[in-house]
């Protein structure tokens, strides 16, 4: 994981979504997309540039909304930008301060697609690059890339079950994930020879909400090949 500062050289599109945002300029902002982009926001899907145009003059710049950035990562396939978010939208409920994260694909200089999720990894703790996208594809329920983070013989072992191979351990995870509503946030990682263990807090509408759980990854050439999940502690 790459740990950076406002002075981290992004993609000029990525560049322009933040600081179009921060100076209110809705023609910049809109200048980054691809004709046929993609946004992911709230879970709800806008696609192509007019549908993009009616969704940031609500929630950008409609609400001012103001991101200060505070972390980067980049993996093979995406940018992940982690901001604090402020503005006047209606913080009835929401986290405060609200960190946001801003998973970006681009191509031939262009935002192909963006993604919009609460940030499980506020506190910018240093993981491995597979640990950190693991975290990252469990955010935005993404299964294909979840399951490209475990080798072909990975094993889960969670809750008393165990689960194999890197299809069956991502349903697992993101339909669990799903069900409960669930959010993380990541508050600590130690790492030794070929494991890393990662402790998060788990809200979510299941019983025992908010749970802090161990995440124990044992790595194998980048790839996570046993995932064992415990109550922190245990």
């Amino acid at each position: 994981m790459k740990k950076t500062n406002k002075n981290y050289q992004l993609p000029e599109a990525v560049e322009t979504h933040f600081r179009a945002a921060n100076t209110g300029d809705p023609i910049a902002f809109l200048s980054a997309f691809h004709e046929d982009a993609v946004v992911i926001d709230a879970g709800k899907e806008y696609r192509g540039k007019t549908a993009i145009k009616i969704w940031s003059e609500k929630t950008y710049f409609g609400d001012h909304l103001q991101l200060e950035i505070t972390n980067v990562i980049q993996d093979a396939v995406e940018f992940v930008i982690t901001a604090i978010a402020d503005g006047d939208y209606d913080k009835t409920g929401v986290p405060d301060p609200l960190y946001l994260d801003f998973h970006f694909v681009v191509e031939n200089d262009k935002v192909k697609l963006l993604r919009i999720v609460l940030s499980s990894n506020s506190r910018a703790v240093p993981l491995p690059s597979s640990v950190a996208a693991f975290y990252h594809a469990s955010d935005v329920y993404d299964g294909t890339l979840l399951a490209g983070c475990f080798s072909e013989d990975a094993v889960l072992q969670d809750e008393g079950m165990e689960f194999r191979e890197p299809e069956v351990i991502s349903e697992h995870i993101l339909k669990a994930n799903r069900d409960a509503k669930v959010t993380m946030d990541i508050t600590n990682c130690s790492e030794r020879d070929n494991e890393a263990i990662v402790t998060a807090t788990l809200t979510g509408e299941f019983e025992g909400s908010p749970l802090p759980l161990d995440f124990h990854f044992t790595l194998d050439n980048e790839k996570i090949k046993v995932l064992n999940i415990t109550l922190t502690g245990e």
